[in-house]
């Protein structure tokens, strides 16, 4: 999606999340600008249950005049267009306002379904998805000093002043825009208040150590959310925590800030675990965050405090899962048995016909996201449910044989492979060919019966996720290459064999 394409409507509305940040604030004033030189009727809004009240942001606004404004979750249908940046229209952190049509620009992890969508995880700011936008429409934004310093400020902010700066463009934009500095040391130097220095300081001294887990429990008296996001930044450069959780009451219940900095534990996927039931969370693999509804914890856990749930929840997650590292597993293989794929026309393509050799990209697939670096080795296969893996050639070419038959996938889904250098998504689709199992080689699996998080000899640094009752395979002749086979795929692809 372009931003011309944006430009049929004359009404555009431009939705920060709620509790905004830089980030989300200068994205969307780069949008605003953009839109208001095209002559449409355009205005900044964020929703939630309070209004801004952190002080570096109220500065940002004012020195730079950002037309920001307040708009309760209740106020109406919006008219027009409605943009949500740097969050998902329907995700837990944007308050869901109506619109006559809606647009997702953002950079955190997932997917949107929505037609008019731009999405780009590999970024470190959605400043710099919406400065790569500006560009390709021919905006000068050097023209522009105000939203320069505002979109440096907003990447400045969203990876620890730089420090988790790795895309090429994130780098490119910290490097070219011209901003000014004055501003920004004022901005840096305004984190929080006096007041809010004493609240981080008390959640700081009173955290609670959840066990052997490496995770720290802060609770904060009632502040601004952001406040929080400072707490457990602050509270994971503790050599003894891995994983924290920074709360705090706020109108209706309570928000979470969660981090972690270890590979075993993705932030995201942990705020969504131990807000499942009784509220949302999501976010980046190592900075997330969440939110617990006061009335649905009472419904849930009528006799249970906030802090009570939370320890509890953290145990749980800790407990539900085994940890798995392929190129170290050596299992009993007495409990797996032997199984061939059955006859039938799966898909395949190689990544070499559209990413340049050494290019690195991401795979994704049902069980989870596989990054890889095309060097020739493998192929990209696609089953008979849009499930998408990668194999070794060599194995393939013992596995399988080609076919004129027509593949066509029992899903809607086209399957994806992400560039990790310049952000583009290639769809597989127009690249698959087709090919049979050739019955000869064999894999031996067993049923799980935990959640399992599984680390492949593909990708050491993401985890595939199996549940109980999916199954855990390795090929006969590779004792290394483990991975995971959702159960419904599993019985239909997979026959056993009488050994």
């Amino acid at each position: 999606m372009r931003l011309k394409d944006l430009t049929g409507f004359d009404n555009i509305t431009i939705q920060c999340h709620d509790n905004p940040d830089p980030d989300a604030v200068a994205s969307a004033f780069g949008l605003y600008r953009y839109f208001d030189k095209e002559g449409k009727q355009v205005r900044i809004i964020y929703s939630g249950n309070f209004k801004i009240t952190k002080v570096n942001l109220l500065l940002m606004i004012k020195e730079l005049d950002i037309p920001i404004t307040y708009y309760p979750a209740d106020g109406g249908k919006l008219d027009g267009l409605l943009v949500t940046v740097d969050c998902r229209y329907g995700e837990g952190n944007v308050s869901r306002l109506s619109a006559d049509e809606v647009a997702v620009i953002d950079h955190h992890n997932g997917k949107s379904d929505l037609p008019l969508s731009e999405v780009h995880p590999e970024l470190g700011g959605c400043s710099t998805l919406i400065w790569r936008m500006l560009l390709a429409e021919g905006y000068d934004i050097e023209a522009d000093r105000a939203l320069c310093t505002a979109l440096y400020y907003g990447l400045m902010t969203d990876t620890g002043s730089f420090a988790e700066v790795y895309h090429p463009f994130d780098r490119d934009m910290r490097d070219t825009l011209v901003h000014n500095e004055s501003q920004i040391r004022l901005f840096s130097n305004s984190n929080i208040s006096l007041e809010e220095m004493k609240i981080t300081g008390e959640a700081l001294a009173n955290y609670t150590s959840i066990g052997d887990r490496g995770c720290g429990l802060l609770r904060a008296d009632e502040c601004d959310p952001n406040i929080l996001g400072i707490i457990s930044d602050t509270a994971l450069q503790v050599d003894e925590f891995k994983v924290v959780i920074a709360f705090g009451h706020v109108s209706g219940g309570y928000k979470l800030s969660v981090r972690s900095c270890i590979r075993e534990v993705m932030a995201d996927e942990f705020a969504r675990s131990i807000t499942e039931g009784v509220g949302s969370g999501g976010g980046h693999s190592f900075k997330a965050g969440g939110f617990i509804s006061g009335n649905a914890l009472d419904a849930a856990h009528p006799d249970m405090s906030i802090n009570d749930y939370l320890y509890k929840a953290v145990e749980d997650y800790f407990a539900s899962f085994e940890l798995i590292y392929s190129n170290s597993y050596h299992p009993d293989m007495s409990g797996y048995s032997v199984y061939a794929k059955m006859p039938m026309t799966v898909g395949f393509c190689d990544p070499e016909e559209f990413f340049d050799p050494g290019q690195a990209i991401m795979v994704r697939t049902i069980e989870g996201d596989v990054d890889l670096v095309v060097d020739g080795s493998f192929y990209i296969m696609v089953g008979i449910l849009g499930e998408v893996y990668p194999i070794k050639k060599e194995k393939f070419r013992a596995s399988y044989e080609l076919t004129d038959e027509e593949f066509c996938p029992e899903s809607d889904y086209i399957p994806r492979v992400y560039s990790k250098v310049d952000g583009k998504v290639h769809e597989l689709e127009g690249h698959i060919k087709s090919c049979r199992s050739s019955g000869i080689s064999h894999i031996r699996a067993k049923e799980l019966d935990r959640n399992v998080k599984l680390f492949t000899e593909w990708d050491e640094e993401k985890y595939m996720r199996g549940s109980a009752g999916d199954y855990i395979a390795c090929r006969e002749d590779d004792a290394k290459d483990f991975y995971i086979i959702r159960r419904d795929i599993f019985f239909r692809t997979y026959s056993a064999v009488n050994e």
